[in-house]
């Protein structure tokens, strides 16, 4: 261990019982509102039905208390609801589909309808929190440091959130009063309906321009707070054991402005990724769950849906590079066999000010060297500019790789634009200079909500073939051009009799090119989804594509650009279950060849179903599996050799998620996953895109991989943890025809790639 992954060595941990942001409140977050304070509480008791979007009077009364102090921000709830309608199932921090009754609010600090943060309780006290952007643009990466409490009193339950002021950066205001904007909503499960303060929801084009106004006192926070480390692993497959000791640093100079500091920090991560198997030259997306980055990251997000990310954390602390080729014969092998799945960071950084009408954020991590490696450099800047129905701003990437002897800068200018209450523009630039090499690229967005039930969208990108963003950022594809739309419209004037909710019909289409024009197809596809009053949900679905090229698959070979595919078309149909108290099950079928985004040359038969058990409100089991075969599935060789296989592929995933209060987690996560891959066909590809069969031979071959982990976690206080976790897992391939699923699930299990035990403790003062 070299001398910068030990500079917090000595570092030791000193218990904190208390939550200091409590420490001057009289109020203390219990659920239960019998402190004085809330009897001089601002009261708001005016909802909408949003879920679906009525705007009737709901059903459900509710009362909502506001109380602001020098430290945060209280709220109340009173929910009025029959006793034995209400859930209280417990679950996991961000679970969007939990079996449980929720409150909740979207604040928008700063009042300009340029971002909000959304917090979430359950009944039973889960917790889940998001930031808005855009509108409607939300992510739960974020984590934030703030706390909620509920509780039962015969046909009412209670909820009581504490909001610090430090929990997002707030331009200064000046005055005695501060003017934010906020909503308000809850989620009633046995009815399937939401109620907001707000005529709008986060599915609606216009949301965080909907909220209320509401005037608070104006305080000027900061605050410390220091997050030591320690990680100690063992992993059995090398016999090696290893302990780090780092440390991170939060500070809210003032209400505007915030730098996060991290030395030697821990950026391993305890939640473990999906099992995904991908064969295709795209690479597969991972959200980043690391602290230290989904903490006040919002500020540096720019990206074009799902296709590009203009940063993406996950590279920071990613495998090194390497150059083994570079060495002499001897110590290239050593090189190949010291090869690290991951790299150390020495030191990270993240300053970042709201100001009056600008926005200003500085990143930074520098990673340390390993053997035969030197660690890559990262940087970000930040600025953007608001004003009214207009922000401008410009993001910059910088990457330094000595290995690779690679400098990657990424420009980025991005802009959203609101002239109406039902008008949205939002446009990014990019430009790329990866040593000599210059990309540049665009995403248009335009958003129109129609009338109360209509609403419609259109986007366009471009991304030339030399647009590369990769080294610290994300992007699916380059040598891009697509222009696709989508228009919703929700039904929701069922008589009383009627058992269906609400009704949706959404119609999506869209065509793609190379960035020279060459057409690579058009595609369109509708959807009905049918919300019943008894919780359960219909969705089927009817796409069709048109005979295209596919200039992917074979990797850029100049023997074979592109490769042409027939028309696809196809059905699916999917069955969400009721709602129960104890039990719920899905079920999803498809028929198809290839689907709106890919194309195939067979066809495809997919089958999936899941049941989900809820023996006590504290423990959850579930339980899918997933069956899918394809005939002449295309799979790329080598150049312009490919060949076609009759694929199977069969998916199993198991979990069990127990809860002792608010504070203690036990997990077990189970992924199983055995593909196959028989009958095989050599084909060559042509200049003209044409694939010729040949009588080369083909091995058949199969592929089992696994990820099992048990977690235990304890909450010391609000993000302050102890971990507990084991990790086993594994992937094998065969170059033969293995049918046998439980030999393709049983194998990795018996010789992992991975078998470590981790024990994390991250601490707060």
């Amino acid at each position: 261990m070299t001398s910068r992954k030990v500079i917090f060595r000595n570092i030791s941990l000193i218990p904190l019982f208390l939550f200091s942001n409590l420490l001057l409140s009289a109020i203390v977050v219990d659920g239960k509102l019998e402190e004085e304070e809330w009897k001089s509480a601002q009261k708001i008791t005016k909802f909408y039905q949003v879920m679906p979007f009525t705007l009737e009077e709901p059903e459900q009364s509710t009362v909502v208390l506001v109380y602001e102090t020098e430290e945060g921000l209280f709220v109340g709830y009173k929910n009025y609801q029959p006793s034995e309608t209400m859930r209280a199932q417990q679950h996991e921090r961000d679970a969007d589909d939990a079996n449980a009754d929720k409150v909740g609010m979207s604040v928008d600090f700063d009042g300009d309808s340029l971002m909000a943060y959304s917090f979430t309780v359950s009944l039973g006290g889960s917790l889940w929190d998001a930031v808005y952007r855009n509108e409607n643009d939300g992510k739960k990466d974020w984590d934030a440091d703030w706390v909620a409490k509920t509780s039962v009193s015969e046909d009412v339950w209670y909820a009581e959130f504490f909001i610090p002021w430090t929990v997002a950066p707030m331009k200064t205001q000046a005055g005695d009063q501060r003017k934010i904007k906020i909503s308000f909503w809850r989620m009633s499960l046995e009815i399937s309906k939401a109620f907001a303060t707000i005529k709008s929801n986060p599915r609606r084009s216009r949301f965080i321009s909907t909220f209320n106004e509401l005037d608070i006192k104006n305080f000027d926070v900061s605050n410390l707070d220091f997050f030591p480390y320690i990680t100690a692993s063992n992993e059995k497959t090398s016999n090696d054991t290893d302990t780090k000791v780092g440390a991170e640093v939060f500070w809210k100079i003032d209400s505007g402005s915030q730098l996060n500091v991290a030395l030697n920090p821990d950026f391993g991560q305890v939640e473990s990724d999906d099992v995904v198997i991908n064969f295709s030259a795209m690479e597969t997306f991972y959200a980043d769950k690391r602290p230290f980055f989904s903490e006040n990251q919002s500020m540096f997000d720019v990206d074009g849906y799902r296709f590009l990310y203009v940063i993406n954390t996950r590279r920071i602390g990613a495998s090194p590079d390497y150059n083994c080729s570079d060495y002499s014969s001897e110590l290239e092998a050593l090189c190949s066999s010291s090869q690290e799945g991951n790299t150390d960071i020495n030191l990270a950084f993240r300053y970042t000010k709201v100001g009056q009408g600008y926005d200003l954020g500085f990143l930074g991590a520098f990673e340390s060297d390993e053997a035969f490696s030197e660690g890559r450099d990262y940087f970000a800047t930040r600025y953007r500019v608001k004003k009214e129905n207009l922000s401008f701003g410009y993001l910059g990437t910088f990457t330094k790789n000595e290995v690779l002897g690679r400098n990657a800068n990424v420009n980025t200018v991005d802009m959203v634009y609101r002239p109406t209450e039902d008008f949205r523009l939002y446009a990014i630039l990019l430009n790329s200079i990866v040593e000599d090499n210059k990309g540049y690229g665009l995403r248009i967005s335009i958003r129109k909500q129609l009338n109360q039930d209509l609403s419609t969208g259109l986007g366009i990108y471009y991304l030339d073939k030399d647009l590369d963003i990769n080294d610290m950022g994300y992007l699916m594809r380059n040598d891009w051009i697509m222009i696709g739309g989508r228009t919703q419209l929700q039904k929701t004037d069922f008589n009383k009799t009627s058992k269906t909710l609400m009704r949706t019909y959404h119609h999506s289409y869209g065509c793609r090119a190379l960035s020279n024009g060459d057409k690579e197809g058009c595609f369109t596809g509708f959807e009905i989804k049918n919300q019943f009053k008894n919780t359960s949900q219909i969705e089927t679905e009817v796409f069709f594509r048109t005979n295209g090229r596919d200039n992917l698959i074979t990797r850029g070979s100049e023997l074979a650009p592109y490769i042409k595919l027939p028309q696809n078309y196809g059905i699916e149909f999917k069955y969400v279950g009721r709602k129960n108290k104890f039990w719920q099950w899905d079920l999803f079928a498809q028929r198809s060849k290839g689907s709106e985004y890919s194309s195939d040359l067979g066809w495809r038969n997919k089958y999936y179903s899941s049941v989900k058990v809820f023996p006590l409100p504290n423990l959850t089991l579930r339980l899918s599996y997933s069956h899918e075969k394809e005939a002449n599935w295309l799979n790329w060789i080598q150049d312009n050799f490919l060949g076609a296989y009759e694929k199977t592929q069969r998916n199993t995933n198991f979990s069990i998620k127990y809860f002792k209060g608010n504070q203690h987690e036990l997990r077990v996560k189970a992924q199983l996953v055995a593909f196959t891959a028989k009958d095989p066909h050599a084909y060559l590809g042509s200049i003209d895109g044409r694939l010729n069969e040949v009588s080369t031979h083909l091995n058949p071959f199969s592929l089992g991989q696994l990820a099992f982990q048990i977690r235990y976690r304890y909450e010391i206080m609000p993000l302050a943890y102890l971990y507990a976790v084991y990790t086993r897992g594994g992937k094998i391939y065969e170059a033969d025809e293995e049918d046998d699923l439980g030999t393709l699930y049983k194998r990795p299990w018996e010789d992992p790639s991975k078998d470590n035990f981790t024990v994390k403790v991250r601490y707060r003062f």
